[in-house]
């Protein structure tokens, strides 16, 4: 863990923050002063073979001052993306409810989903409805073409991402 110090210096009013990239990169301070950085993500059908080696120039690029500290955890996997990028909530039975595609935004929209959630079982549905009419579109190409399409997307979006455009 980082010392109280060094964590309020990075993200001082400790919220949850994502930058403007299509592709782009996420962090937020947990309840153990550690700092929860992801970004990198492969569009692809595997997994890369270092992920600490993919994310760290991002990371450093974006504190600095944390070079040289050690990363005590590092994972990847998969994440839903939705073809409209909106995340999908919905209801599978009375009380059974979906919350989920929120295509790589999930650090930041999780906090929402549980407070709209937590709404709706108080008897307010009204936010968490206006999200659940949003419509579900299906991936174009279906199942076979998923990956491949998501992959070239990814590039032409990373190009820009790093033009500025």
């Amino acid at each position: 863990p980082l010392s109280e110090e060094v964590a309020r210096s990075l993200i001082p009013k400790n919220y949850c923050v994502e930058d403007c990239n299509y592709l782009l990169d996420y962090y937020r301070l947990t309840g153990d002063n550690r700092l929860l950085y992801g970004g990198g993500v492969v569009y692809g059908a595997r997994d890369p073979d270092d992920v600490e080696r993919l994310i760290m120039p991002k990371l450093l690029k974006t504190f600095p001052q944390l070079q040289g500290v050690k990363i005590d955890y590092r994972w990847t996997g998969n994440f839903l993306l939705t073809l409209s990028r909106m995340p999908q909530f919905g209801r599978l039975d009375n009380n059974i409810y979906y919350m989920q595609g929120y295509s790589g935004h999930g650090v930041t929209c999780t906090h929402l989903a549980g407070r709209l959630i937590s709404e709706l079982l108080r008897g307010d549905a009204e936010r968490f409805d206006a999200f659940a009419k949003l419509p579900h579109y299906p991936f174009p190409g279906g199942r076979s073409l998923r990956i491949p399409f998501t992959a070239m997307g990814a590039a032409y979006y990373s190009l820009r991402d790093r033009l500025g455009v």
